[in-house]
């Protein structure tokens, strides 16, 4: 197809560092809280489900933001939040501030996985199905990527310092916002339309 590469990658590094930081949340929340933070048991189970609540929730609040705010400015707001979600849980004293990083993560994360998919049926208008099927395989990369990475970091250094690598991955993710075209600029009023037609 008439994808170009090079005009999709920041969105494929986009779409990865969300799963990265997805899968760090899936795999570690509960062994994080219990191990780390010193909760019990039955508390962390929480922060992930916590996080599929913001989850969720973020993006039923998403389309809204991006018609009002355009999709740049609500992925980087996403990846700010997603960014100090992980930092909260970095440094956190206790479980309660862990659960507290968890849940703000979900809220940041949400945002960018959906405008990553729509971001790339609006580059590439008669090409949006090859488009993302490529952005599809970075979610796996990812999603696979994440977990050892965190594991094998949390072994070799501490499971603190783990926790900031996503942490600056979602950061970077700042940088490609204006891939996500800039409100009113390059994709003139595409961005009003709702965005479900855009996710598979």
């Amino acid at each position: 197809g008439g994808v170009p590469f090079r005009l999709l990658l920041p969105l494929c590094l986009v779409m990865s560092f969300a799963y990265i930081g997805d899968s760090t949340v899936s795999n570690w929340s509960a062994k994080y809280l219990q191990d780390v933070l010193g909760g019990s048991e039955e508390l962390a189970t929480v922060p992930y489900n916590a996080y599929m609540v913001t989850t969720l929730l973020g993006r039923a609040v998403g389309d809204a933001a991006v018609r009002r705010f355009g999709a740049a400015s609500v992925v980087r707001g996403g990846a700010v939040l997603a960014a100090l979600g992980f930092a909260v849980v970095a440094t956190a004293p206790g479980a309660w501030a862990g659960l507290a990083g968890f849940t703000v993560l979900g809220l940041g994360l949400s945002v960018l996985v959906p405008q990553t998919f729509a971001a790339a049926g609006r580059l590439f208008p008669g090409d949006s199905d090859a488009a993302v099927a490529r952005l599809n395989v970075f979610n796996y990369v990812g999603f696979l990527i994440g977990s050892p990475l965190v594991g094998a970091l949390g072994g070799a250094w501490s499971h603190r310092g783990a926790m900031l690598v996503p942490m600056v991955l979602v950061l970077v993710t700042v940088v490609y916002a204006t891939s996500f075209g800039a409100r009113g600029a390059r994709y003139g009023g595409g961005h009003e339309r709702p965005h479900t037609v855009d996710v598979g």
